[in-house]
């Protein structure tokens, strides 16, 4: 892959994701500032707008997105984001942050599907993995470092009067605007063949259905594990998190490696593995220990995961319906698990299950999953495998060659 396109768009993606992990870990804390009067507002109406909005323009421009122009829908949508980003300290009460957390979410949806579809048009199958792990590497490194900047900065955000989130609001606006260098770098066009009206296969849909099921199993057990982990475990909970940002770089880099070289479907298995064992531990002993240890598997899980989201749906995908598959990858996990995030515990406990039940329930359903994901078609085949070896074989013959030559 060419430098400056893997530059560009590793930028580009880095730019909106980083932005999105910041603000989404202290979006309750920001929406408490801006709406001191109103009681848990961020934690509903302003998470409904914001993920509301990212789901709603993320499937709308996945369908026009051919006809509209790639360079200044990714340009809208990122100046969108700064402009909405500089809003929130300026505006207060519950009206503008409504008008705000719209916006914030409308300006990731807009451009989210067309970065993503980038990574497949600038890459092939047997580098597909590793470069998505580069990708989630940067995000997860620039969004740990702007996080830890905001505690140092703003230690209780929470508590910080209106005129006082200056700091957290210019740290966002450089997070966002990283992605303004990944569109100066690469005009970032349409694809030339996307326009064409190539048809898949039925089974390529089965396949790809397989694998959303499989996503939306782990969005819903995502979103529950928020509100079966009790409230005396936050520092618990506020630790974990620290140690699970950096395992999601670690292995989202392992995951990508592993998915070139064996198959998509492995960080799939180690995913699900992870994270049904975290969720059996939760359920047969809800301690310190066991929260601690469900947040770092939850980091293996999402490391493992986020790199098939960004590989699996370009390797099912023609440049004619890229943007629809990667939009309806990412959207119905986001969708189950901000659904459930916002459901409180005791919703969940009413209806006779206690905690501990759910999360064995859940750990149960995890390993499950791993049966239909055995029986779904591998989108790295075997013919790219082999011709992957072979191109790493003749590399190895060429540098010998080289090296007898210069001997």
């Amino acid at each position: 892959m060419n430098r400056r396109k893997l530059a560009s768009v590793t930028l580009l993606n880095l730019g909106a994701l980083s932005w999105f992990f910041v603000f989404n870990n202290f979006l309750e804390d920001i929406f408490q500032v801006l709406t001191p009067n109103v009681l848990n507002w961020g934690s509903y109406i302003g998470n409904s707008l914001f993920f509301g909005a990212i789901i709603f323009w993320s499937i709308t421009i996945s369908f026009i997105s051919n006809r509209i122009n790639r360079r200044k829908l990714l340009f809208t949508s990122i100046i969108l984001g700064i402009f909405s980003t500089i809003l929130l300290g300026l505006l207060e009460g519950t009206f503008f942050a409504s008008i705000t957390s719209f916006l914030m979410g409308s300006s990731l949806g807009l451009g989210l599907p067309s970065s993503m579809s980038l990574v497949s048009d600038c890459t092939v199958f047997d580098n597909r993995g590793r470069i998505s792990g580069i990708i989630l590497l940067s995000t997860f490194i620039v969004g740990f470092v702007f996080m830890l900047l905001t505690q140092i900065l703003n230690p209780n955000i929470d508590t910080l009067g209106f005129t006082d989130v200056w700091g957290f609001i210019l740290l966002l606006v450089v997070l966002r605007s990283i992605s303004l260098f990944g569109l100066i770098m690469e005009k970032c066009d349409n694809h030339p063949i996307a326009l064409t009206k190539t048809r898949l296969k039925i089974s390529t849909y089965k396949d790809f259905f397989v694998y959303l099921c499989i996503f939306l199993l782990f969005g819903i057990a995502s979103g529950l594990a928020w509100n079966l982990i009790p409230n005396k475990f936050q520092p618990q909970v506020d630790f974990g998190s620290s140690i699970r940002f950096i395992l999601i770089a670690i292995f989202g880099v392992l995951a990508g490696i592993l998915a070139d070289k064996f198959g998509r479907k492995q960080p799939i298995m180690v995913g699900l593995g992870a994270l049904g064992i975290g969720f059996l531990m939760l359920g047969f002993d809800m301690s310190e220990t066991s929260v601690i240890m469900y947040m770092i598997l939850s980091g293996i899980t999402w490391g493992s995961f986020f790199v098939v989201f960004l590989a699996i749906p370009g390797d099912l995908s023609l440049p004619n319906s890229r943007e629809k598959f990667y939009a309806l990858g990412y959207i119905l996990p986001l969708f189950g698990q901000f659904i459930l995030a916002t459901i409180p515990a005791e919703t969940l406990i009413s209806f006779g299950l206690t905690t501990n039940q759910i999360a064995i329930i859940l750990g149960v359903c995890l390993f499950l999953a791993i049966y239909p994901l055995q029986r779904s078609k591998e989108t790295l085949t075997e013919s790219k495998k082999q011709e992957r070896k072979m191109k790493e074989h003749l590399e190895k013959v060429k540098k010998l060659v080289e090296e007898e030559t210069d001997n």
